[in-house]
C-alpha cells in the first residue's frame, strides 16, 4: 500500500515537472531570453521515464540518444539530488541564455555604430 502511494506521488510530481518544463519551453519559444527548446527537451526526458513511447522515440533519435543514456542516472538520485540538479541546471540555462542574448545585442549595436550590415 505504501509503495503504491509512493509511486502515485512520484507520477504526480513527474507530471507537474513535465507541465512546468513545457510551460517554460513555450515561454522560451516566445521570449528570446529563455531557451525554449532545452526546456521542452527536459520535459521529454522526464516523460520518457513514464511513457515508453516517448522513451523509444528519444532513444531512436540520433541527437537525443546520448542524452537518454546520460539521464538514466538521474532516476537513481534521491529527491534532494534531483531537485538540486534541476535547479542548478535551470539556473545555468537561464544565465547562458541571458549571456547569449547580451552578446547578440552587443554585436548588433556594434554593427549599427560602425554602419556595417
Amino acid at each position: 500500500m505504501v509503495e503504491k502511494v509512493k509511486q502515485s506521488f512520484g507520477k504526480v510530481i513527474s507530471f507537474a515537472l513535465i507541465l512546468f518544463f513545457v510551460a517554460l519551453g513555450v515561454i522560451g519559444i516566445i521570449l528570446p531570453i529563455i531557451p525554449g527548446l532545452v526546456f521542452l527537451f527536459i520535459a521529454a526526458l522526464i516523460a520518457a521515464r513514464h511513457y515508453p513511447v516517448v522513451g523509444f522515440m528519444l532513444e531512436r533519435n540520433r541527437y537525443s540518444a546520448s542524452a537518454m543514456r546520460y539521464s538514466n542516472g538521474f532516476m537513481e538520485l534521491g529527491w534532494w539530488g534531483k531537485s538540486r540538479l534541476v535547479f542548478w541546471g535551470s539556473i545555468k540555462l537561464v544565465v547562458d541564455s541571458v549571456d547569449w542574448t547580451i552578446k547578440l545585442l552587443a554585436r548588433g549595436v556594434g554593427k549599427l555604430r560602425t554602419g556595417t550590415s
